[in-house]
């Protein structure tokens, strides 16, 4: 995290890591988005890589006892791979409309919030939110066909949960251009329309996670946790077929 030993050790301009609320917003663009927790902080990793970054990168690793170089020389990248100034890409391989990794990821954090607690419900209990807001849409009061909302998005940056009090009506027009908004951003200061969803989740005894950093680390290592399950059974069944 320190700049200058980032600098003399890998070469780049900017510290490795950097807490995620101490990166000024003119230099956000300057990291990746991932979120990682080390050591109790909340961290973004530095972009700025280009490929002569990599043999440093790879000495440091070495140094560290994180890797050896049998393994480094496998992974090895050429300047005839990328131009020179453009990130390098560590993917093994690339595939048109593959299943990214991420999809199991956000599906396996969806399922946990979404069992969190011993609360049910059922449709009759659906019916009587629908009722509570008169069978209209909860943000434009829409009476078209409702479907299902989620107030506060089921992921791993919002923490909604998949409980009655987070449950309301929505036309599916709102639903979809909502995505993965929390409701207070994508009513945009509609203070009516707030307060009614608020009264609503007051009224089924709901109280959003919010910014809970010990539920998000949960989440976090769960979902770091898939990625490394995915590669070491690929790694097991492309050893059944090393010719393949």
């Amino acid at each position: 995290m320190d700049k200058k030993y980032s600098k003399s050790t890998f070469g780049i301009n900017y510290p490795f890591c950097t807490e995620s609320g101490l990166i000024p917003k003119k230099e956000s663009r300057r990291y990746w988005t991932d979120l990682y927790f080390v050591r109790g902080k909340k961290v973004r990793v530095s972009s700025q890589w280009v490929i002569a970054h990599t043999n440093q990168f790879k000495e440091y690793l070495v140094n560290k006892g994180i890797s050896d170089k049998t393994k480094l020389e496998d992974s090895t990248v050429s300047d005839d791979d990328t131009k020179h100034g453009q990130r390098v890409s560590t993917r093994v391989n690339s595939r048109y409309r593959g299943n990214a990794i991420g999809n199991a990821q956000n599906l396996l954090v969806r399922n946990i919030l979404s069992n969190l607690g011993e609360e049910s419900f059922n449709q009759e209990d659906w019916e009587n939110t629908k009722n509570y807001f008169e069978n209209k849409c909860a943000y434009c009061g829409s009476e078209e066909e409702l479907v299902i909302e989620h107030a506060v998005p089921i992921n791993k940056v919002s923490l909604g949960e998949h409980r009655l009090g987070n449950i309301i009506p929505s036309c599916k027009s709102c639903n979809s251009r909502k995505a993965d908004k929390g409701y207070k951003e994508f009513l945009e200061g509609n203070r009516h329309r707030t307060r009614r969803i608020e009264e609503y989740m007051d009224s089924r005894n709901y109280v959003p996670l919010g910014e809970n950093e010990q539920v998000a680390k949960i989440l976090e290592m769960a979902y770091q946790e898939v990625a490394v399950v995915s590669k070491r059974y690929i790694e097991i069944l492309n050893e059944l077929f090393p010719n393949n």
